[in-house]
């Protein structure tokens, strides 16, 4: 029963070792596990800071929310996202959501990644 105990072992820690820093496929099959996971990560929580509303209200991150955005006429065509969310077809929609946002945590949010109008727009 030891003779077989030790190489059992063995065998066991070498697959172990071989398996260790192999990449796994994220669902959509270009990123490692590691990074997917880390792109998960960014839309679990409350805020979402690339496009500066609430995650669970985001049109341009979940397309089950875009859908339903679309289905009550509210879309932007040009930027494919929720007219009521589109701060770069009315920045002054951006302090809205920033209201909600300071709400819960009485600081500023993040300036969004996306969502912004470009810094040249309007100028000649």
């Amino acid at each position: 029963m030891e003779r077989l105990l030790i190489p059992s072992l063995l065998l066991a820690l070498v697959v172990g070792v071989m398996g260790c820093g192999q990449e796994t496929a994220s669902p959509k099959g270009k990123e490692s596990g590691a990074k997917a996971q880390t792109e998960d990560s960014k839309h679990s929580g409350w805020w979402c800071d690339e496009h500066g509303v609430k995650e669970s209200e985001c049109s341009m991150c979940s397309a089950k929310v875009a859908k339903a955005f679309q289905a009550k006429k509210d879309w932007c065509e040009i930027h494919k996202r929720a007219k009521s969310q589109c701060f770069i077809c009315d920045p002054s929609l951006r302090e809205k959501f920033a209201a909600q946002y300071k709400a819960k945590y009485g600081k500023e949010p993040p300036e969004p990644s996306d969502n912004m109008p470009a810094k040249d727009a309007g100028k000649s």
